[in-house]
């Protein structure tokens, strides 16, 4: 039995992960801005936290571990994007993106790291996507900081490589969660100056999203991982082309035919 500390349980990747732990034995420590939105499960403890605000996750962790007792496995899942030109995006409307994608994650994992290294023992999983390798058009505050987080992953596996404590980097392409029905789009006179390729990207994004693979996938991948069944610093998740074909292209192929695919993938007009 492992007890695991899950962010972004209340919905998608997250929801399904907690309720497979829980269904396996496992005792889960699951997160949401609202109490309401968690589900009711055998194993499954509540936790009322906000990624965007410091203190809500200092008192959410908090109060998690004094439950708990310790934690073998932090998984940093939650996440949600915002779509829109760069160029509209406010530096609120960002740095509110980093604070949920990026700084969230790294505050819990400061939070966890002590106790996972006294113990000389411990699984941090960070959920970040293949868009850190192919980026989302005008979704560019997603896209970068699922690289910041993949980067993230990589660099204290480095630290952590004389410990026990082991990070795994997991991400997953295009699965059938809310996360396109949950975006929300900028309104600004800005659109105008990015037609026609911003509805084409929109309309790309929707019709593969309503096309992509079963998130119980990553899942039953996350499953694993606690489980000790699977391991590696840099797991991805997908169908055949995204997760083994497309990363594998990516690294023997010049970035200017990247991005030309990139472009007729969501259909973007070029010059």
């Amino acid at each position: 039995m492992q007890r695991v500390f899950i962010s972004g349980a209340s919905s998608g990747i997250g929801l399904l992960t907690a309720r497979a732990l829980c269904l396996r034995g496992h005792e889960v420590w699951g997160t949401s801005r609202a109490l309401a939105r968690l589900p009711v499960l055998e194993h499954f403890h509540p936790v009322v936290l906000d990624l965007n605000d410091p203190r809500s996750i200092e008192a959410g962790f908090a109060a998690a571990l004094g439950e708990a007792g310790h934690f073998d496995v932090l998984i940093n899942n939650a996440g949600a994007g915002v779509f829109g030109p760069l160029e509209a995006f406010s530096d609120a409307e960002f740095i509110a993106q980093g604070e949920a994608l990026l700084l969230g994650p790294l505050r819990l994992i400061r939070l966890a790291l002590p106790a996972m290294r006294a113990r000389n023992a411990g699984l941090i999983i960070n959920v970040s996507s293949l868009a850190a390798e192919f980026p989302l058009p005008f979704l560019a505050p997603y896209s970068l900081y699922k690289a910041a987080l993949s980067a993230l992953s990589e660099e204290l596996n480095l630290e952590l490589s004389h410990t026990g404590v082991r990070v795994t980097d997991v991400r997953p392409g295009d699965f059938a969660t809310r996360f396109h029905t949950d975006t929300r789009r900028l309104d600004t006179a800005l659109n105008s100056g990015y037609a026609p390729n911003l509805e084409s990207a929109w309309a790309a994004i929707d019709r593969n999203m309503g096309r992509a693979p079963n998130p119980q996938q990553v899942a039953d991948t996350l499953v694993k991982l606690v489980e000790g069944r699977l391991g590696g610093p840099v797991i991805a998740v997908g169908d055949v082309f995204q997760a083994r074909i497309a990363p594998f292209l990516v690294r023997w192929v010049p970035r200017a035919w990247v991005q030309w695919a990139l472009c007729a993938y969501y259909g973007l007009k070029r010059r």
